[in-house]
């Protein structure tokens, strides 16, 4: 069984050669390098290994040291990790009375490092730790050249109050399987994404693809399971607890044309003991896929120019190959399921149709403010990026408001900071744009004040969750003739489906602004639609596959 973990230092602090006598232990920061060629600066830590258990073998270790400061960006800036050989206390020691390092060293390389990671390797060291406990007296960390190369950056230390910048030492552990009475033995579910965290670890991003997954790690661990969910991680490996589940960030994902390589190896490699296996998209299964698991289509992504890949032949071998291994697809819409039933009929997985849904305890009708009676209110309740019609609604928004006095046009919706910058301006600009944010636990008031709502994707797209949202609160939707929103939306019935650009979209919206029956039997005949796509039947669905693959 594999297993991550983190130490701090135990100790460190740095010296400065400039004052010789003086004690840093009590910076939040380290100074190391060779500044203009006069004054050295070297780092010292150290890392106590009691909480490693005894049995456990160290497969890996990394030391970890968050970058704030390169004055040399332009060259490599070599710096040397040697073992120290003398005891120390961070509290006496200076540049005079400093722990001397072993002649062996390790390479830390810090290049164009800033406001990032600077990592090393120094597995070998550690490994030596473990075995002779009384070897363990640290690392000296110093420039490479100490006497003709400048270099000089400044880290972060133990006593930074924000623990992700903290130095430390991240280990990957194998420790002997411990068997359980079958009575206590949970299920174990792995789940691979491309993201929920930041690959740094921090924030969750929280778009669709998170919320999916935070709410099926919900469900399974409902359901007895233990659930681990494994992404990219900015070089180094770390671990995350998230709303009863633990994240696992597994260093790079190898990206390539869409396939994250070295994510999918990392996965195979750390999950051999798991009981079920979830491949949370399809750019995941390549090149390893374990029986018996499950992977998890949200859309196709490829029907743009976006990506020259799209219509390579070593694109669609990787998509076939890793779905002819894997046992069952769930799919969010049909879109997908007819695509691949039509491109490549023997492709031997099941394939499961589990749309997406809206909480209808959250998103219910409820009547418009009556400040804004009178006129008549267009939400686009989407991202800032292309693939989601931004582009084409902001220009309709522009031009509908200069001719017409009764619309108001809401855009709520993160994106680029470039982009959130023109949407700021262009609210400042116009009157009658509203752009701003809600937390997820409000969106629903977001839908609850609009008259009209967008969802005017022109590619990427499965069932939205946006529409589904909308519907649940009563509201006719205007949505793109594209993915998965054509399961979603009858033409003329619970909305408008439309091929989008500036024309038809603007047409749409005048349709439904100027016809108020229209708007309020669509928003009927919407609501109706929606409670098909209950959270409830959602999960019902989802127990359903997941109950056979486990009992398998």
């Amino acid at each position: 069984m594999k297993k991550l973990m983190t130490l701090y230092p135990s100790a460190d602090t740095y010296a400065d050669s400039s004052l010789p006598a003086q004690n840093f232990s009590s910076e939040e920061f380290y100074f190391l390098g060779n500044f203009r060629c006069s004054t050295i600066y070297r780092v010292f830590m150290q890392f106590c290994l009691d909480s490693v258990p005894k049995n456990a073998k160290i497969l890996k270790a990394v030391l970890k040291l968050y970058c704030t400061r390169n004055d040399k960006l332009e060259q490599e800036n070599l710096f040397e990790i040697h073992p120290i050989v003398d005891t120390w206390q961070d509290t006496t020691i200076n540049y005079e009375n400093q722990p001397r390092g072993d002649r062996q060293w390790i390479p830390l390389k810090a290049e164009y490092a800033v406001f990032e990671n600077v990592c090393a390797d120094i597995t070998d060291i550690v490994r030596i730790w473990q075995e002779q406990p009384q070897t363990n007296h640290g690392l000296l960390i110093k420039p490479a050249d100490e006497t003709s190369t400048e270099s000089l950056i400044a880290l972060l230390s133990s006593r930074q109050a924000y623990q992700a910048w903290k130095p430390c030492l991240q280990l990957t552990l194998e420790l002997p399987e411990q068997k359980k009475p079958q009575s206590e033995t949970k299920k174990k579910v792995a789940i691979v994404t491309p993201q929920f965290l930041e690959w740094s670890g921090e924030r969750c991003i929280f778009g669709g693809g998170e919320r999916y997954l935070a709410e099926l790690a919900e469900l399974l661990a409902g359901m007895g399971c233990q659930v681990d969910v494994f992404q990219p991680s900015n070089g180094l490996q770390w671990q995350k607890e998230y709303s009863g589940f633990r994240v696992f960030g597994v260093g790079d994902g190898g990206f390539d044309e869409d396939f994250f390589l070295a994510l999918n190896q990392h996965f195979y490699e750390l999950t051999q003991d798991y009981d079920l296996h979830i491949y949370l998209s399809m750019d995941l299964t390549c090149p390893f896929v374990f029986p018996n698991s499950i992977c998890v289509s949200h859309g196709v992504w490829w029907d743009s120019t976006e990506r020259p890949w799209w219509r390579s032949k070593k694109w669609y071998d990787r998509l076939f190959a890793g779905l002819n291994k894997i046992d069952t697809l769930v799919s969010v819409d049909t879109n997908t399921i007819n695509w691949l039933n039509a491109v490549n009929p023997q492709i031997q997985c099941k394939k499961t149709y589990i749309p997406n849904y809206a909480d209808l305890d959250i998103f219910k009708p409820q009547e418009p403010s009556a400040e804004k009676k009178g006129t008549v209110k267009v939400l686009y309740p989407r991202r800032l990026v292309s693939g989601r019609g931004w582009s084409v609604t902001k220009e309709v928004a522009k031009e509908l408001l200069q001719e017409r006095s009764d619309l108001t046009f809401s855009f709520v919706g993160r994106g680029l900071e470039q982009s959130e910058r023109q949407m700021e301006l262009l609210a400042e600009k116009n009157p009658g744009i509203e752009y701003r944010w809600y937390p997820m636990e409000d969106m629903h008031l977001a839908y609850q004040d609009a008259d009209i709502v967008l969802i005017p994707s022109c590619y990427t797209e499965g069932t939205s969750f946006s529409l589904l949202e909308a519907m649940a609160c009563g509201k006719p939707v205007i949505a793109g003739l594209v993915g998965g929103l054509t399961d979603l939306v009858i033409d003329g019935y619970n909305g408008l489906l439309i091929q989008v650009s500036e024309d038809t979209l603007k047409s749409a919206v005048l349709r439904l602004a100027d016809n108020a029956e229209l708007r309020r039997e669509m928003g009927q005949h919407a609501l109706q639609v929606a409670q098909s796509f209950s959270k409830r039947f959602w999960e019902q669905r989802w127990k359903k596959v997941i109950t056979e693959h486990l009992q398998t």
